[in-house]
């Protein structure tokens, strides 16, 4: 069985479509209080949170905030949800536009970056986190709007860094940028994980 642990409801539905079968769940107070106090805050729970719902298959992890949470753990069982995506995008080298909404996955997604890059691709940081409150409010398309808006001219190839920002691919890509979204590619991932 694979299992989605999301800190927001929203994603049930996008990752349901994309994984038959999956088990989700949610935990907004993880993202919350990672948010409000940091990572470390909420370490110990999440930990134990990823190992129970690995005992019974693969787990992908849709928050990029708790990203590494997910390496520290080091269950290859478990899946951090920017990965996949991180990868292809910088594949090519050169300039990749990394956006964000949350300042709290600031960190974590330059460190994983580094990490897969190793020195052949260069970030280039674009927050959006003016569009975040309407993602808060439920209003999806004033958020792909928003970001659209922050990521426009800035590059040609765009990683949209967090699960919930894909809503903007079809937008981006409509005015010619290559655009690397985490849900798809997070998905096929762990399915194919659950293969093995």
């Amino acid at each position: 069985m694979i299992t989605c642990l999301h800190t927001a409801q929203v994603h049930v539905d996008t990752f349901g479509a994309l994984i038959p079968n999956a088990r989700h769940v949610v935990n907004e107070g993880f993202l919350e209080r990672a948010r409000a106090d940091g990572i470390e805050a909420v370490r110990a729970e999440v930990g134990a949170e990823l190992a129970r719902l690995a005992a019974d298959g693969p787990v992908l992890c849709t928050c990029s905030t708790l990203g590494p949470l997910v390496d520290d753990a080091g269950n290859p069982q478990v899946l951090r949800i920017d990965r996949p995506a991180m990868e292809q995008a910088v594949a090519k080298g050169g300039e990749v536009v990394v956006a964000l909404c949350l300042e709290s996955t600031r960190s974590a997604t330059l460190a994983l970056f580094e990490e897969i890059s190793g020195g052949r691709a260069a970030a280039k940081l674009v927050m959006c986190d003016s569009a975040w409150p309407h993602f808060e409010r439920g209003d999806i398309l004033a958020f792909s709007a928003e970001i659209q808006a922050n990521v426009r001219g800035q590059g040609a190839r765009v990683l949209l860094a967090q699960a919930s920002m894909a809503v903007a691919a079809d937008g981006l890509r409509a005015e010619g940028m290559e655009v690397f979204t985490t849900p798809e590619m997070a998905a096929q991932a762990v399915m194919a994980l659950a293969k093995r």
